[in-house]
């Protein structure tokens, strides 16, 4: 039995043995699998004519800028804007105090009624003057015929003449007083005009739409003629002031379009229009300033930096996709394809950058092939099969 049981147990571990062989591979027979190529487009390096940008800085200014003042010599009791504020024209802005006005033009008008009631009594005198000298007129036409008739001494005569003459002098008296009380009604009449106009001028509105720039006082301030109060400026166009060289500005005339970045505005880029060009150079930088008008854009705000690109010719530069260009760190590079259609990673050094493509300034020649949009597939000394 026990020996049955022995021979049983070697039959099973023979089976295991056997069956564990079974599936194994003998030395030298197994093939490696080959890598297969990765496809991509390729392209040769070419020199290309690209229009050469002269770079620039600018500032961006408002084309109407405004500093509102006081005509009048008074306090601010209000100023209801501040800085950045948005703007309609005819928004009241500033409040003064109008007090001394108002008693000046009570003054004016009251001096008005005064001259209104002088002309009155002027004309009233006028009238019973020339009543008067028509009377003694014709009395003394009278006493003519009477003396000539020899039916009057001389002496009655020449008191009636005296009479006529002192009537028509009264006469030109009444009528000298209602022309001066006439010019007083005018000259009252400026000062009521002009009284109302400083009753107006205490209160400052917006000139038009635009936008709180600066705010010089406060409420509490003395306003004088002249001294400024709040800077605005109408935010419907902007420009921006830029300089250039003497020896580029000749080839920068009206209409010449620029580009225009503006960095506080997220690198906004705009185009513009060349619409102002100095006619003298400055004396201390020997360069001309120039100004671009550009669509009107709310990021847009006067006083902002600007960057701005102006072609002034045409150069042959070796340039390709910026898609290519792969950064490792500080390192910028590309892949080339040798002729063994082996992808190779190489340094680069990159020049000026525009739209879609980069210039290479060394690391690249002519017709030397490259992946211009490599994929995370691409790495160096891959297999690269090119596709269109």
């Amino acid at each position: 039995m026990l020996q049955r049981i022995v021979i049983c147990t070697y039959a099973f571990l023979l089976i295991i043995a056997l069956s564990g062989c079974k599936g194994k591979i003998e030395p030298g027979n197994s093939e490696e699998k080959k890598d297969a190529a990765v496809k991509a487009v390729v392209l040769d390096a070419q020199i290309i004519n690209q229009p050469f940008l002269y770079e620039t800085t600018g500032t961006v200014h408002a084309k109407t800028e405004s500093t509102l003042s006081s005509k009048l010599l008074a306090e601010i009791k209000k100023i209801n804007v501040k800085e950045g504020d948005l703007i309609n024209k005819g928004d009241m802005l500033v409040l003064l105090d109008d007090s001394q006005v108002k008693a000046q033009l009570q003054q004016t008008e009251q001096a008005r009624e005064e001259a209104l009631n002088a002309h009155a009594a002027a004309v009233s005198g006028s009238d019973s003057a020339r009543a008067a000298a028509k009377l003694a007129g014709d009395t003394y036409k009278r006493y003519l015929d009477l003396y000539n008739d020899k039916a009057l001494s001389k002496q009655e005569f020449e008191d009636i003449e005296t009479k006529n003459s002192q009537a028509k002098a009264g006469l030109l008296q009444a009528e000298a007083m209602v022309q001066a009380a006439s010019n007083r009604i005018k000259q009252a009449e400026a000062a009521v005009l002009s009284a109302r106009s400083f009753d107006k001028d205490s209160v400052i509105y917006a000139p038009y739409n635009g936008l709180v720039t600066a705010k010089m006082m406060e409420p509490g301030d003395l306003a004088s003629p002249g001294a400024p109060i709040l800077g605005v400026e109408e935010t419907q166009s902007y420009y921006v002031e830029f300089v250039i060289p003497e020896a580029h500005a000749k080839r920068i005339g009206m209409g010449k379009k620029v580009s225009i970045v503006i960095p506080a505005a997220n690198d906004l880029l705009l185009e513009g229009t060349v619409y102002t060009t100095a006619q003298a150079a400055d004396s201390n930088t020997r360069s001309f300033m120039f100004k671009a008008s550009f669509p009107l854009n709310k990021s847009v705000r006067s006083g902002v930096y600007a960057k701005v690109s102006v072609p002034i010719g045409d150069v042959n530069i070796l340039s390709i996709p910026s898609s290519a260009l792969i950064y490792q760190g500080q390192l910028t590079g590309i892949y080339i394809v040798d002729n063994q259609n082996i992808a190779r990673f190489r340094v680069i050094r990159t020049g000026k950058v525009f739209e879609k493509s980069t210039e290479v300034l060394s690391g690249l020649n002519p017709k030397d092939r490259y992946i211009s949009n490599p994929t995370v597939d691409i790495k160096d000394g891959v297999k690269v099969e090119a596709s269109v």
